[in-house]
């Protein structure tokens, strides 16, 4: 269990250097990305993504600018994109003042010294990776995989899913992955590969795009939490309240993306033009995220709606993941879920119907919507 784990830890890590960081403000123009408010009052903020912007798997924070939910908590939205894995120490040298990672990039950095954050928000919720697979393969359970072809991105994808195979009980030595690239998706469709490795946002985008896939989900088998709003431990101290808001804009956000997915990619595609994708893609991404940012099914995500539990931690399930953590190696000592995650800024008792309000009166804007829908 502890290699298994160390594995899937190890590919945590991984995964936010293959994406490309550590550059200054990037956005959508090219520059400092200071997103819409435009108040003389307000506080500037800087957000450091994890991961390039142009991405659908951040349209909760680009709806929590593009609404106002920012603006609305006094928050002018700046942006820093950081590809090259070094966003959790970026924010606790407090070089920016929130951050977006995973608790493997945050509590390693926490482990090596920059000790100086803490997670605020439950933004995804469970382990978003899996595998999609051929309806017609013979693949119906994780144990039909042995001996299948699995088609993968990149060279050190296996490091990412061999854990959750494992975890199934996969002899991972009898599983043959073959590196596609960017026509993993054809591969998968054209019958060369048996099933592909995936997520969650990315596999309901190819269902969007008219792939007919099953999948078979990693959170059923290796459950963790995953990415967080974190905070500057300095910068919180000083703006306790500018913390609380932004929170609570972002759980504005994410339960604006439950309500309205389509309107949550026609904002993304309005910031970013630049993604190419259709327009079921981009709806059957963010109704992936929507899946890990509240639960895998319908009832998980009404029941985390309904109890007003949007953004916040199961500090159970965090003890968990930092003890999956430290018995995998990744950090060289148990951390107390408490002194790294807190659901303390987070408030549940914001307004639901005036989000449900944004929601009915949004008007779709972007072209990708436009060129869909003949308008």
């Amino acid at each position: 269990m502890k290699k298994l784990l160390s594995l899937f830890i190890a590919s945590c890590l991984i995964a936010g250097a293959l994406t490309g960081c550590g550059s200054s403000g990037t956005s959508a123009s090219g520059s400092s990305d200071s997103g819409s408010g435009g108040g003389t009052s307000l506080t500037e903020v800087k957000w450091v993504s994890p991961a390039a912007l142009a991405s659908l798997d951040f349209c909760w924070i680009y709806v929590a600018d593009a609404l106002g939910y920012l603006e609305d908590e006094g928050i002018k939205l700046s942006i820093i994109e950081c590809t090259d894995g070094s966003d959790a120490k970026y924010l606790a040298a407090g070089s920016a003042d929130f951050g977006g990672f995973s608790p493997a990039v945050g509590l390693s950095a926490v482990d090596a010294g920059a000790s100086n954050i803490t997670a605020v928000c439950n933004v995804v919720v469970d382990n978003i990776f899996g595998l999609a697979y051929q309806k017609n393969s013979g693949i119906s359970d994780w144990s039909d995989l042995e001996g299948k072809n699995i088609a993968i991105l990149a060279e050190s994808f296996p490091t990412l899913f061999n854990p959750i195979l494992s975890a199934a009980g996969v002899d991972t030595s009898t599983v043959n992955y073959v590196v596609y690239g960017s026509a993993e998706y054809e591969a998968l469709d054209g019958g060369q590969a048996d099933a592909m490795g995936t997520w969650t946002s990315e596999y309901y985008k190819c269902l969007g795009m008219g792939y007919d896939w099953g999948y078979l989900d990693g959170n059923d088998v290796l459950p963790q939490i995953a990415n967080s709003l974190w905070v500057n431990n300095d910068y919180a101290s000083k703006n306790s309240e500018t913390v609380k808001g932004f929170v609570r804009a972002v759980t504005k956000a994410i339960y604006f993306c439950y309500l309205n997915p389509e309107a949550a990619a026609d904002i993304t595609l309005n910031r970013y033009p630049e993604i190419e994708i259709t327009w079921d893609g981009a709806v059957g991404a963010v109704k992936g995220n929507v899946y890990g940012m509240l639960g895998t099914t319908e009832e998980e995500q009404k029941a985390r709606v309904d109890a007003h539990e949007i953004g916040v931690y199961d500090m159970d399930g965090v003890s968990q993941t930092i003890s999956n953590l430290y018995q995998g190696g990744a950090i060289s000592q148990e951390l107390d879920a408490s002194d790294y995650y807190t659901n303390d800024y987070v408030d549940t008792s914001w307004d639901y119907a005036a989000v449900q309000a944004d929601s009915d009166a949004y008007q779709f804007s972007s072209a990708v919507y436009q060129d869909a829908n003949g308008s």
